[in-house]
């Protein structure tokens, strides 16, 4: 009914956000809007770090993914989110498999966008993502213009003053670098945000 509710308003996608633990529940209630008209995209709003065997299962169902990949090392990922060493693997995997299910994303002629694979990087201070070999992994295992939005709203907050490497904002270098890497890697589909670039 909320799905519903919010197509009659206008809205111009179905985002789930944080999905994973909930995916059964999404999938019925995906089937019972869609048998009652739901017709607009469905987006999966995750942090990158998928189990493939849910991924699978969601083929043919969801038209966005629309991941982050926060860091190219695992040692990071552990340290900054939760012992999370295997961050980097999972994730690699996850986005092949998200690419293969729905392809490139690029804006139709009414420039909103319909279906594909949508990955977000926040540049962190220190380079502690490894924003570098993010950028040289998208390159060199997607096509060359697959969508990435280099993101430069980090904020720290709560418990990222215990960590020098990430208790402050990034500098407008630190940004810069990031949007040249990725014009250095051939990447041709790019969201800037932050600075004027």
């Amino acid at each position: 009914e909320m799905m519903l509710e919010l197509q009659e308003i206008g809205c111009h996608n179905i985002n789930f956000v944080t999905p994973t633990h909930y995916s059964p529940h999404i999938v019925l209630a995906l089937d019972i809007a869609a048998g009652r008209g739901l017709t607009l995209p469905v987006v999966y709003n995750t942090c990158g770090w998928e189990r493939l065997d849910i991924l699978k299962k969601l083929e043919g169902i969801i038209d966005i993914y629309l991941p982050d990949f926060k860091y190219s090392d695992g040692t990071m990922a552990a340290k900054y989110s939760s012992a999370a060493e295997t961050y980097p693997e999972i994730t690699k995997a996850a986005l092949l498999e998200m690419h293969r299910q729905v392809g490139i994303a690029k804006p139709a002629e009414d420039s909103l966008m319909y279906r594909g694979l949508m990955i977000r990087h926040l540049v962190m201070p220190n380079n502690v993502g490894g924003t570098k070999k993010v950028i040289e992994w998208i390159a060199q295992n997607l096509p060359k213009d697959t969508y990435l939005n280099i993101m430069s709203q980090y904020r720290p907050m709560y418990k990222a003053f215990d960590y020098p490497k990430i208790s402050r904002r990034i500098t407008s270098n630190e940004y810069a670098d990031a949007v040249e890497w990725a014009k250095n890697a051939g990447l041709t589909n790019l969201e800037i945000q932050g600075y004027p670039f």
